[in-house]
Formats: structure tokens, sequence, C-alpha cells
């Protein structure tokens, strides 16, 4: 699965910064509304790889209801699950409508699964307490990312981010267009996201970087890891604005 390689979100965030502006009014973040503690997902997809199937497949579930976090028997038992074989996974990464809640418990998850895939609302919870190394994953299309952390104490074991364009912001709520339809005034949104976060050490900061037309800023960064998205219900446009969110 294509993506980022050799690099590290703070690293690409300063080589951009350089040549284009800065905004970092655009990406909010923060602890969940009440406390946390959620769980996941509620009419929405989960996926999980699971120790009961040798740790080389994962579980496509649908459920109605919300599940309590890491428990495979509950979501099982409660959610419309199959078994995805590892072998089978989409080579360019997914494309989700709606909400994706992922349980993690092995790093080529995140690599094999969701690096390079369109999905608009991310879940992440980590089920194990083992460290997640600095590794930077890229998504099209993210506007709102939750992630949860299992380390025991941890400083921030929930965080919270939305991504919003400036003229969403301005009007103080996502046009009503912006779900069904795609303009060049509505920028192509692309994030990297570092999933050391899942670590919970620290505080999620977010700097979103207004760019030009991606065949210009290819131009202009040709090392610059930009993967070709997968099929996303509004492709990119060939003249429109990309907003580049470095999430870390």
């Amino acid at each position: 699965m294509s993506g980022i390689s050799g690099g590290h979100p703070r690293l690409l965030l300063w080589a951009v910064c350089a040549l284009l502006p800065c905004n970092p009014q655009l990406a909010q973040a923060g602890a969940p509304p009440g406390g946390g503690g959620g769980g996941g997902p509620l009419n929405g997809t989960l996926l999980f790889d699971s120790a009961a199937y040798g740790g080389h497949s994962l579980r496509n579930c649908s459920c109605a209801s919300e599940i309590q976090d890491c428990n495979d028997a509950l979501a099982n038992l409660l959610c419309s699950c199959r078994t995805v074989p590892r072998s089978s996974l989409p080579p360019g990464g997914l494309s989700v409508r709606g909400g994706l809640t992922v349980w993690v418990r092995q790093p080529w998850v995140l690599r094999e699964l969701l690096n390079g895939s369109a999905v608009q609302d991310l879940r992440l919870a980590a089920c194990s307490p083992a460290p997640f190394p600095a590794q930077p994953l890229t998504l099209f299309g993210l506007r709102r990312l939750r992630l949860r952390s299992a380390v025991q104490g941890t400083a921030h074991p929930e965080q919270t981010l939305t991504i919003a364009p400036g003229q969403e912001r301005g009007r103080g709520r996502s046009p009503a267009s912006s779900s069904t339809s795609t303009s060049s005034s509505s920028p192509f949104l692309v994030s990297f996201l570092d999933v050391a976060l899942l670590n919970g050490l620290s505080p999620l900061k977010a700097y979103s970087v207004s760019s030009p037309p991606t065949p210009t800023l290819v131009q202009h960064f040709p090392h610059l890891p930009l993967p070709r998205p997968p099929p996303y219900p509004h492709p990119p446009e060939a003249q429109q604005d990309c907003l580049l969110t470095f999430i870390y």
C-alpha cells in the first residue's frame, strides 16, 4: 500500500511551511466532550484484527449499537461480522462512507489497511499496551479524528480533532452542500497522521497548510509523498486546491 516512507509529519510540515502559507486555525484539537469513554461504532463500520483468527485476517462488522472498545466477543455477538483475509485487502486503501472505527493491536493494520484510505470520520482505538512507532499515515477527506490509547494512566487517553476549511468555519457550520458536492471553493483534504499519538504520551497537535492544486504541488515538492487516492465519492478536480493537515 503506497504512502509516506522515510519521513515524519513534523519534518514534512516544516518543509512545506517554508514555501506555502500555513494556517493553524483550521484544525481544532482537544479532549472528547464529556470526558470520553465512548465505544464504537453506532450505525457504522467496525474493523479489528483478532488473535482468534491467527492475526492474519480482519473482522469487518456493521454495528447498530455502541460496542465497548476492544471487546471482540461482544462485537461478534451484537454486530453483523464477516472475516476478511489479510491477502484480500485492497492495495490502495479503503473508501468508507460514514463513520469508521478501527481497533488496533498490530501496526500492520494501520499500514496495510488504512494508509491511503478515504474516510471522513475515523476513530482509532489501541487495544494493546505495546508502543506504536512514530510512523506517518496518509488519509484523504478526513474531517473528524478520534484517538484512544490503551496505556493505563497515560496523560492523554482520548483525543479528538476536527478539520474544517476556512470558509466553513466562517459560517459557523459546514455548508449543507459540502457532504454532497465538491467545488473549487471546497479544498481536497489530505491528512498526515503520526500513529505514535495512539500511545497517549503527548497532546494532539495539528497544522493545516493551504496548498495549490495537486499537479502544481507535486511540481514544487516532487518528494512530498502524496499517494494516489483510492476511488473516492468526490475525487479532486484538476484545479482544486488542497488542504494538507499534519497531525502529530
